[in-house]
C-alpha cells in the first residue's frame, strides 16, 4: 500500500478506538467512572474537614444571641431654669447682711419733766423749789451760786450755776455718766479759750453744759429746756 492508503487506514483506528472508549465509559456504574482531576485531587491548601480527619462532631448549637448590655442608671433631669419659680420658704438662707428679726415694740420713754410744772422762781446760793434735780443735778459737795425755773404752758426752763474742786475732765465725765442712760445724747464737744462746752438732746428736751477752770477746781453752768408730759 501507499502512504495515502496507509494515513486512512490509520484514522480509521482511531476513529475506532475513540468510538469504543465512549461506549464502554457509558456502560460502566457513576461510582466506577473517572472523576475530573479538579474534583478528585484535595486541594493543598484547604483544611480537612471534621468528618474527613476522624475528629468528633458536636450537634450541639451555638448560641450566637448577643446578650443585651445592662441599663445605665440615668441621672436626674437638670432643673428648668424657665419654670416658675414657687413661693419661698422660711428655711432659705439670707444674704449676707440681712436679718430677718422682728422687734417687739419698744416701751415708751418716760418723760424727763412731768406736769403740773413749778411756778418761775430763782435763788441764790440754793437749789429753787421745783428744780428738775432728778435730770440735772448738781456734782456732790459743789458750791451753789444760783438756780433758777421758767414755766410757760407746757415748757419749763431750768439753769443751774456751781462750783466744784474737781477739775474740768472730771465734771465732763460725770455728767456724760449721768445723761447717758436718760437718752440725752452728746452732739459734737466745743471748745474755747474760756472753757468746754457739751450738750446732750432728746426729741424736744436739750441740756448744755459749759465748764471752765477756776482756782481750785471748775465752775460748770447747766441750762435745760423740756417739754412736760401728763
Amino acid at each position: 500500500m501507499n502512504k495515502r492508503q496507509l494515513g486512512l487506514t490509520a484514522l480509521a483506528l482511531t476513529v475506532a478506538v475513540a468510538t469504543a472508549g465512549m461506549i464502554v465509559a457509558h456502560l460502566l456504574p457513576a461510582s466506577d467512572r473517572i472523576r475530573p482531576v479538579a474534583e478528585s485531587t484535595p486541594s493543598a491548601t484547604a483544611p480537612p474537614t471534621a468528618a474527613e480527619s476522624g475528629a468528633p462532631t458536636s450537634t450541639a448549637r451555638i448560641d450566637e444571641t448577643v446578650p443585651p448590655a445592662p441599663e445605665r442608671p440615668q441621672a436626674d433631669p437638670a432643673p428648668d431654669t424657665d419654670t416658675e419659680v414657687g413661693p419661698r420658704t422660711s428655711t432659705e438662707v439670707l444674704p449676707p447682711g440681712q436679718v430677718d428679726v422682728t422687734l417687739p415694740p419698744s416701751k415708751p420713754r418716760s418723760a424727763l419733766v412731768s406736769l403740773p410744772l413749778p411756778p418761775t422762781v430763782n435763788s441764790l446760793g440754793d437749789v429753787v423749789d421745783g428744780f428738775p434735780t432728778d435730770v440735772m443735778p448738781g456734782i456732790p459737795n459743789s458750791l451753789v451760786g444760783n438756780s433758777s425755773v421758767a414755766t410757760q404752758g407746757d415748757r419749763l426752763q431750768s439753769a443751774f450755776k456751781a462750783r466744784t474742786t474737781l477739775g474740768t475732765d472730771d465734771v465732763l465725765a460725770f455728767y456724760r455718766h449721768h445723761f447717758a442712760p436718760l437718752g440725752l445724747l452728746e452732739t459734737p464737744v466745743t471748745t474755747t479759750e474760756r472753757g468746754t462746752t457739751l450738750s446732750f438732746a432728746r426729741d424736744d428736751d436739750s441740756v448744755t453744759l459749759s465748764v471752765t477752770a477756776v482756782a481750785g477746781g471748775s465752775s460748770y453752768v447747766l441750762f435745760g429746756v423740756f417739754t412736760a408730759q401728763g
